[in-house]
């Protein structure tokens, strides 16, 4: 038998799992802003679904042609709304049979915005796990608001939000690996 040079004495938890795999599939996200990531889990510990923020299918990237509320529309210049789609709404579509999300915990980068907050209390997401406070980003791009009304509907439906405290494996900075023991 073989000596191990290193043997192995621990593994990430769960929480560190599941949120360590949102901030990595961020990275496929094309807003020239935000890079959230969105990792649906049931009681099982089984990943139901995988999303992150981009504009719709066939749409512009922002990293392409820049943002539309901020930049403007690519051929007149006139600011509009954003053009993505938040990485919560495309793990719901991703999970293709939503039943399969009543119960679940969603890991996330970023705390969902109110629209995203609607969407998940109707899929039945019962608690939250997320990286980063999100601010909403005004129009013009000059100021950010925060979107207390996430936060109510989340206590109102019971949805618990907890702020991830666990080992981050990947800088989001830097998109350099930091775990020296990996």
């Amino acid at each position: 038998m073989s000596k191990l040079l290193n043997p192995k004495t621990e593994r990430l938890s769960w929480d560190e799992t599941f949120m360590n795999l949102a901030l990595l599939v961020a990275k496929r996200a094309a807003c020239r802003f935000y890079e959230v990531g969105a990792v649906f889990v049931d009681e099982n510990k089984r990943v139901i679904s995988l999303g992150y923020n981009g504009p719709t299918e066939g749409d512009y990237h922002c990293i392409d042609v820049g943002c539309a509320k901020i930049d403007g529309d690519p051929k007149t210049g006139k600011l509009k709304k954003c053009r993505g789609a938040h990485a919560e709404i495309n793990g719901i579509i991703n999970a293709q049979d939503t039943r399969r999300l009543r119960g679940a915990t969603l890991y996330t980068t970023l705390t969902p915005c109110y629209d995203c907050m609607k969407a998940l209390n109707n899929a039945g997401i019962k608690e939250i796990v997320y990286f980063k406070k999100y601010e909403r980003i005004k129009t013009g791009g000059k100021e950010t608001e925060i979107e207390d009304e996430s936060w109510e509907l989340a206590q109102k439906r019971n949805i618990k939000m907890r702020k991830y405290e666990g080992k981050v494996l990947l800088d989001v900075e830097t998109d350099r690996f930091v775990c020296s023991e990996c």
